[in-house]
């Protein structure tokens, strides 16, 4: 009967609620003291039932920004339970390297982002979420193409010059659950993520070692809670469309400004188009003969469709819990559909993406967990098969081409319905078939990438030895296989119609028939990863004194193929200690190395040392400012490495050496293959370092409702691998990188939010500011004839121009000015600064220009407010101080002529947008003569986020067995104001600085509505 009466205290059930000074909390933790495998979460109610499994009938109660609570359960009533915020943040958690920590004792520089906030954007891509939200990270998404549109991704700006600010340069690494990331980080799908944090100084980044110097971006992905499975439906249809659309001139317009380029090289010359010719565009009347075609309108959609589902379902027992996850992912593109019978193929550019999680976590005993984690991402993208002129293979690059698509290079159809042909006149007879044809019979190009990664894991507690004390082990095998899969034709029957004659001729002499389609495929090859770690963990309280300490072991080796393995390993460790959260201190320190420097040079040690002071806890600073919370004051100094040098710095320590042409040998001649030196070795090659500085503060007042983070940094980089450029050519062999360059970065970033709720409102406003401006301090180039040519002492990815200085006005300004040495100077045309006042323009009057493409100031606004069952949440992001440099758009000589073509320099007009119309000017060619004049800021502010929500409650769903149903729409790129100079260039202000003529895939808008259900 004692133990029948034991048992059945044991298994009392008990239900509650849980809620807040506004109402229920759902997801509220319940989990019974001393059974830690024993709990539930609380419903969309606040609502939770459990039963107890052990003696104490003792309850924890946990939420996310509140202070957990211990409760003694007396009898089996209904117990109501308030929870109360946590204004000190001692509850909140932080993701750090290899582990976590309290908030309120962290004394590195970190950001971070819930998943449910990055969930708020309908973009597909993680990074075009985080910039304006999280202080410190840069990002400039280049392109909207599907499966392209990620955003380029740095934080704190740029601190090497390899690459010399390309998309190469400055990339952070990447870490998914404690493992290094080897995919695209906008291939991972947003729905799987709980939190994103971004690791920014040495305190937080030395455990990387020589992975760290760039940051990192470390990711944790969702996970099974004690309770009841749940299940989430989330289905998303959006609407894309151009967030800027090029407005390009019709065929009237064109030929009389191509007639006047003409004529401004040549008053004496015959105009490309005759009288009749240009009445005929005027009227239309000859729509075969002078065809006027907007292209733009003819070939691209106004918007495109994207479309996202996914399933989620997680719960767990005492023993066991899981989070099961799949995703799919459609963006289609913006190309009209041209398929018919005989075409066969989508030629149309478009993104399909596969992903699945299953993230399982077992409680094998008592004092060992087991977790395997396994994840899958399946990409295919499509592209059409246009190759044209150039050999590009972009139909917006052509659609910027005056010398491929102007409008009235031919007309799309003739009178028989065959595809028409660039007519003679058009001058375009060589330059590419009929672009509509090449869209539906061209075939597609298309590329495939399968990624999976399994993760197991396992944690000992070791209590028996001391407490606090555990061991982990981690093994991960991840594959990427990538391939592609091309079916294409390079040719199809098109004809010139003369309507005079009322007669056809193939542009291709011979061919009337449609040819087969070709099948082409190739593998990229298989990249193979395994990596092990294992670890030493120690976490213990001892009345006010809080110790913690990690030693970690970690390798993998990387293989592709029957290429050369890459081999990493490593040794981590990190001692901490605080006095009642009030002094803080922390050492982090990595030893570890790779096999792409020689052996004796492949290690290198990376310590680091925090410090952090939380005045708030003095005495007498909580008498003198009551209304401070928190006031944390702390610093950090160490030193990273960067192994992120490129492919082509990779084993420079050896010989290389080249087959070049043939020896003739023997009596009888004999050709045998010519083996000659080729680039030198560097046998003390090695990685980048960085002398990293972080001064911080911390502060939360007002009872929580005020939070403020501020940083100053500042960043030496050595080591940098440079190519010498001060070293003559008469050396006779190819140098070697070589450890040479330098460059400081440096600046500050500060985060203010204010919290409130008033009568059931709730509300959250945060302003932020990131700048960080480096300078290069070393680099070896050639002693510059003149300071303003070296590019030491400058921002990085600067590039070399002129300097504007007006128009030349007529011949006598010509003859009284400094010219070009080559080429021929009329009026109109741009007039340069004679820097170094020899009288001639030549490469000695460049000079580094003032900013690069990158911005280096980035301002973030952001603001939520909850209602009842309504939501709002706002974000507004701006970049300034960086430029766009166009290659050749906008010149005669190169683009497609817009209404900006129109205000070009004219004796009438000598305050023109444009320097005058010429074929032959390269002074005016920003692709021959670039210069400050074809240089413009593009400083912006962005509308780049907004989402409104309705959650619905009734009883009639929960008899349904729905917990709730909720409606959403958002948009993302909604809208942009340029701040600085005109946008006479209808780019988006994100797009990368350009060669040639624009052949990026336009930047998107999105409006996209969901309903999410949960069961």
């Amino acid at each position: 009967m004692c133990v029948l009466t034991a048992v059945a205290q044991q298994n009392t059930t008990i239900q509650g609620v849980v809620s807040d000074k506004s109402g229920p909390l759902p997801g509220a933790v319940i989990i019974e003291k001393d059974v830690p495998g024993n709990g539930t979460s609380a419903n969309i109610d606040g609502k939770f039932t459990l039963t107890f499994k052990g003696k104490s009938h003792i309850i924890t109660v946990r939420s996310v920004g509140y202070t957990s609570q211990d409760i003694k359960v007396v009898g089996t009533g209904v117990q109501n339970i308030k929870l109360q915020e946590d204004i000190k943040g001692l509850e909140e958690v932080v993701i750090v390297g290899y582990g976590t920590q309290k908030k309120i004792t962290n004394t590195g520089a970190i950001s971070s982002i819930t998943g449910d906030e990055i969930r708020q954007s309908p973009s597909a891509s993680i990074q075009n979420t985080l910039m304006g939200r999280l202080p410190g990270v840069v990002t400039q998404q280049q392109s909207g193409r599907p499966g392209q549109d990620g955003a380029l991704i740095r934080i704190r700006g740029l601190s090497t010059f390899v690459g010399d600010g390309d998309a190469s340069s400055g990339i952070p690494l990447v870490v998914v659950d404690d493992i290094e990331f080897r995919g695209a980080l906008s291939d991972i799908d947003p729905d799987q993520v709980e939190s994103l944090t971004i690791l920014k100084d040495a305190a937080t980044t030395a455990v990387y070692g020589v992975k760290g110097a760039n940051g990192v971006i470390v990711i944790t992905t969702r996970r099974g809670k004690l309770g009841k499975p749940s299940v989430t439906v989330k289905t998303e249809t959006a609407l894309q469309s151009p967030v800027i659309k090029p407005k390009y001139l019709d065929s009237y317009q064109t030929v009389l400004l191509r007639n006047q380029s003409v004529i401004n090289d040549n008053p004496a010359a015959t105009p490309i188009w005759n009288a009749a010719d240009v009445e005929a565009f005027r009227t239309g009347a000859d729509p075969y003969g002078h065809p006027n075609v907007d292209w733009y309108k003819e070939l691209i959609r106004p918007s495109s469709l994207q479309s996202r589902t996914n399933l989620n379902i997680s719960g767990g027992v005492d023993k066991v819990k899981y989070f099961i996850s799949a995703g799919y992912l459609w963006q289609n593109g913006l190309i009209k559909d041209f398929s018919s019978n005989t075409s066969e193929v989508n030629s149309n550019y478009y993104y399909k993406r596969y992903n699945f999680r299953s993230n399982l976590d077992i409680q094998a005993t008592k004092t060992l967990s087991l977790s395997l984690d396994a994840t899958g991402t399946f990409g295919e993208e499509n592209q059409p098969n246009i190759v044209g002129r150039g050999g590009y293979n972009s139909i917006f690059y052509e659609l910027a081409d005056y010398q491929a698509l102007p409008p009235y290079a031919y007309a799309i159809y003739n009178p028989n319905v065959s595809y028409g042909a660039p007519l003679p006149k058009s001058q375009l007879s060589s330059q590419g078939t009929n672009i509509v044809g090449r869209l539906g019979l061209g075939g597609y190009l298309r590329s495939f990438s399968n990624e999976l990664s399994i993760n197991l894991k396992g944690k000992q507690v070791l209590d028996v030895i001391t407490k606090g004390l555990s061991v982990r082990g981690t093994l991960a095998y991840n594959n990427i296989n990538s391939f592609t899969r091309n079916l294409t034709r390079t040719d199809f029957p098109s004809y010139q119609y003369d309507a005079a004659t009322d007669t056809y001729r193939a542009l291709t002499p011979g061919l009337y028939r449609l040819p087969k389609l070709v099948l082409a495929y190739s593998n990229a090859g298989m990249i193979k990863r395994i990596n092990l770690q294992g670890s030493i963990n120690y976490d213990r309280t001892f009345n006010t004194h809080h110790v913690y300490a990690l030693a970690l072991y970690n390798q993998y080796t990387n293989s592709q193929g029957s290429g050369t393995p890459e081999n990493f390993r490593g040794f981590t460790g990190r001692v901490g200690y605080d006095y009642k959260q009030k002094y803080l201190f922390e050492l982090n320190a990595a030893y570890n190395g790779t096999d792409r420097f020689q052996a004796s040079k492949r290690y290198g040690f990376f310590p680091a040392a925090s410090i952090g002071y939380n005045l708030a806890e003095e005495p007498f600073f909580k008498n003198t400012f009551k209304f401070i919370n928190v006031f944390k004051l702390r610093g950090s100094y160490g030193l990273v490495g960067s192994d992120k040098v490129g492919s082509a710095f990779a084993y420079v320590y050896k010989q290389i050496y080249t087959t070049n042409g043939t020896y003739s040998l023997g009596d009888v001649s004999r050709n045998v293959t010519n083996i000659a030196e080729g680039q030198l070795p560097n046998e003390d090659v090695r990685w980048e370092k960085e002398k990293s500085t972080d001064v911080g503060l911390d502060a939360t007042m007002f009872g929580g409702h005020i939070n403020l983070t501020a940083d100053y940094f500042y960043k030496y980089r050595y080591d940098i691998l440079t190519t010498r450029e001060g070293v003559s050519t008469v050396i006779g062999a190819a140098l070697p990188p070589v450890n040479l360059g330098i460059v400081d970065n440096r600046g500050y970033e500060v985060s203010l939010t204010y919290k409130g709720s008033a009568k059931g409102l709730t509300y959250s406003v945060n302003g932020n500011i990131s700048v960080a401006k480096n300078k290069i301090i070393f680099r070896d180039e050639a002693a510059p004839a003149y300071p303003w040519l070296a590019k030491t002492g400058g921002a990085i990815g600067r590039v070399n121009g002129y300097i504007f200085d007006g128009f030349y006005t007529d011949a006598a300004d010509i003859a009284n000015s400094a010219q070009p040495v080559t080429g021929v100077i009329k009026p109109g045309d741009i007039k340069y600064k004679d820097l170094n006042a020899d009288g001639i323009i030549d490469a000695n009057d460049t000079r580094v220009l003032d900013y690069s493409n990158i911005p280096n100031t980035i301002y973030g606004f952001n603001a939520s407010l909850s209602y009842k069952n309504f939501s709002l949440s706002v974000t507004l992001q701006a970049a300034t101080n960086f430029t766009f440099n166009s290659g050749g758009d906008f010149a005669s000589r190169g683009g497609n002529y817009r209404e900006v073509n129109l205000d070009t320099w004219s004796p009438t007009n000598q305050n023109p947008s444009l320097p005058r119309l010429s074929d032959i000017s390269t002074n005016n060619d920003p692709s021959v003569s670039f210069s400050n004049f074809w240089s413009k800021r593009l400083d912006y502010l962005r509308l780049k986020n907004v989402e409104l929500s309705y959650r619905l409650k009734t009883k009639w769903l929960g008899r349904a067995g729905i917990n709730d149903i909720r409606f959403y729409g958002n948009g993302y790129n909604l809208f942009t104001w340029m701040l600085k100079d005109k946008n006479i260039y209808d780019i988006d202000p994100e797009t990368a600085s350009t060669a040639g003529p624009a052949g990026y895939y336009p930047q998107q808008k999105i409006y996209n509505f969901g309903l999410q259900l949960s069961f």
